[in-house]
């Protein structure tokens, strides 16, 4: 790339679409008591980003290819940053949610760029690097995220409470656009039809899957949310038969049937999927286990999750040498760190919760942090180096949308279990009687889950190893 600023203005861009996901985790039981939101309008305020985010991916990269990818990396983030002073300035919570679904598509415009204009800039060694610093901003801005939301709540700073955690990425953004319009190059690729119908059949499904399991729950499960589940299998079949249909006749649609026939690929897609759901449930949950269970403020919530950012930070200096040394098996061992880090956790939260302090939860939390950053940082490039070339960018493409896709089903399954033991529908367990017995139960439920997802993930990854050794 001609500019060797040019990549960290394109990290950065990315950060920002992953850091404000994650920014809202911690600062959310303050949200719901500031515009009395429950438990289902809050995990809808989470995952509207994600919704909106996976379905727009795809669509970007082909408008990045159509109309120049710095184009429509800079329209992207001034989407984004329009839509940051909206959810800042929201009066309930509808009108935060329509503002982070906006949000979430204008980052589903600029995000694929990032990855399209490494592909097209980078070759052999120094495109996996790039690949890898990819990887490690996600991770970091994930960290990064909770901390910054924890401290924004909790300083106040001129009485904004917690619109000081959407705020600020307005101006950062804009500042992006205009360090992209000055050191980004313009690429383009082979311009391909938007699939509109495919598009619009995926956010059907997405709608339909997680709209019932965020909201449901705390609406007492009525008669419409089980017929959205319901629904959601046939739009997903709906989906797939036009995509095998468009194939066919030489289109080229959002997920090509033929790519996924690919064995490596198949399987690289479910290691994604299932480590992300994790990660959507442990980053919800852990931050109201925090404050709601244990009683934390929400700067010392972010000051608890420091050491799982230590952890991922440590792995983020190792994996590349790691990754030299022993490839793609970093990511089935990383799965295993990971479990034994949930599962200690779990095992405290089970024995002595209401003990529970920020040290006592040091070693857990760090390991926790260190085993995800084995899988997060390599896995991209693990996966598309078992994927042909030519199908290299469609295939990029495909896995970001499973990664947003995936974290928001996690956020909203993983978060219904979680208020559903702790029997409260909101996000304050004072107001609705929740004990700290039942903030013990839903955090050792949840967090039992994500570590047997953990081991599903190393056991797929084995797979994964496999098809390609």
């Amino acid at each position: 790339m001609a500019d060797r600023f040019a990549l960290p203005v394109l990290l950065l861009g990315s950060f920002l679409a992953t850091a404000n996901f994650f920014v809202v985790n911690v600062a959310l039981p303050t949200i719901g008591r500031s515009l009395h939101a429950n438990a289902a309008a809050l995990q809808l305020v989470v995952a509207a980003y994600s919704v909106s985010y996976a379905a727009a991916l795809v669509a970007g990269g082909r408008l990045g290819d159509r109309f120049g990818r710095r184009r429509m990396f800079v329209t992207g983030l001034v989407g984004f940053a329009a839509a940051g002073l909206a959810c800042g300035l929201a009066g309930n919570a509808w009108t935060l949610t329509a503002a982070r679904l906006v949000q979430g598509a204008a980052a589903g415009i600029f995000v694929p760029q990032v990855l399209s204009t490494i592909q097209a800039g980078y070759a052999g060694a120094a495109r996996q690097r790039a690949l890898a610093g990819f990887g490690a901003t996600l991770g970091i801005a994930c960290v990064m995220g909770q901390l910054y939301g924890g401290a924004a709540v909790t300083l106040d700073v001129a009485h904004l409470t917690w619109r000081l955690v959407f705020l600020p990425f307005a101006p950062v953004a804009l500042l992006v656009a205009v360090l992209a319009v000055r050191l980004v190059p313009d690429t383009s690729g082979r311009p391909l039809p938007l699939d509109l119908r495919g598009a619009a059949l995926l956010t059907i499904t997405l709608v339909l899957l997680l709209v019932p399991l965020s909201v449901g729950a705390g609406a007492g499960r009525p008669t419409w949310a089980w017929v959205a589940l319901a629904a959601a299998p046939v739009a997903a079949y709906g989906f797939w038969r036009d995509q095998l249909s468009r194939e066919r006749a030489g289109g080229a649609p959002l997920l090509p049937p033929s790519l996924v026939r690919l064995a490596a690929f198949r399987r690289g897609l479910a290691v994604v999927a299932v480590f992300f759901v994790g990660l959507g449930g442990f980053l919800l949950t852990t931050g109201i286990s925090l404050q709601e269970g244990l009683g934390m403020s929400p700067l010392g919530a972010g000051f608890a999750l420091a050491p799982y950012a230590l952890g991922f930070l440590v792995a983020s200096l190792t994996v590349p040498r790691l990754v030299g040394r022993y490839a793609g098996r970093v990511i089935v061992a990383g799965a295993v760190v990971l479990a034994v880090g949930l599962a200690a956790a779990a095992v405290q939260a089970s024995v002595g919760y209401d003990g529970l302090t920020a040290g006592a939860l040091l070693p857990a939390f760090t390991v926790i942090g260190f085993g995800q950053g084995l899988v997060m940082m390599p896995v991209f490039g693990v996966v598309l180096a078992r994927v042909p070339t030519d199908r290299a960018g469609v295939a990029s493409g495909v896995l970001t949308t499973t990664q947003q896709a995936t974290i928001a089903i996690g956020v909203a399954a993983l978060g219904t279990v979680f208020f559903r033991v702790a029997s409260t529908g909101s996000a304050s367990g004072a107001a609705t009687g929740a004990t700290g017995a039942d903030w013990r139960a839903a955090t050792v439920a949840v967090l039992a889950a994500e570590a047997a997802l953990a081991l599903l993930t190393g056991m797929i990854a084995t797979r994964l190893l496999r098809s390609g050794d």
